[in-house]
């Protein structure tokens, strides 16, 4: 009766189809090598937004470290709770730096996908951890608005030809002997 051969769980599902904001993935992400490699190390990242970019799904990933350093920081989503560690698929505390991030085609090779089931994914935020992260996106798409404002002023003006806000205040008279 159920004689037709089981399918792995891998053809069913892709885990580029269901890739989420807030989830931790495996990326070899390009980082400043000092020893003259490829600059490229495998390291969770944080998903911080997941869009259609150019007709290919895209994510935006944040850097993760275990490093509580002064380098790399900016718009930062801390694990910490060994709670938090399990359900993200981490082993130590990790800090996920939100100004340090890039877009990447999910179809990239830079994703290390695990053995046992060829997925990317490692975990998940939750509770505080997903509500920082909230809090995060937030903050970036606002300044992102306020960018696209400030541009959209200018390209008027300088289209016009129009003399810039600032002016120099005119060069004072030679004094007389």
């Amino acid at each position: 009766m159920f004689d037709a051969p089981l399918l792995p769980l891998q053809s069913l599902c892709d885990w580029r189809d269901t890739v989420a904001i807030g989830d931790i993935v495996a990326f070899r992400f390009p980082v400043a090598d000092e020893d003259g490699g490829d600059g490229l190390k495998n390291r969770p990242c944080l998903v911080l937004e997941v869009q259609d970019r150019g007709g290919a799904r895209s994510a935006l990933l944040a850097y993760g470290t275990s490093s509580y350093g002064r380098s790399n920081r900016g718009y930062e989503v801390r694990i910490r709770r060994p709670e938090a560690l399990a359900s993200c698929g981490l082993h130590r505390p990790t800090r996920f730096v939100g100004a340090r991030r890039l877009w990447v085609p999910l179809a990239s090779q830079g994703f290390v996908c695990r053995q046992i089931d060829d997925s990317a994914v490692i975990g998940h935020l939750s509770g505080a951890e997903l509500a920082r992260l909230n809090a995060v996106r937030a903050r970036l798409i606002a300044e992102a608005d306020v960018a696209a404002h400030c541009r959209a002023e200018a390209r008027p003006a300088r289209q016009a030809g129009a003399r810039p806000l600032l002016r120099l205040p005119a060069p004072r008279p030679e004094a007389q002997p």
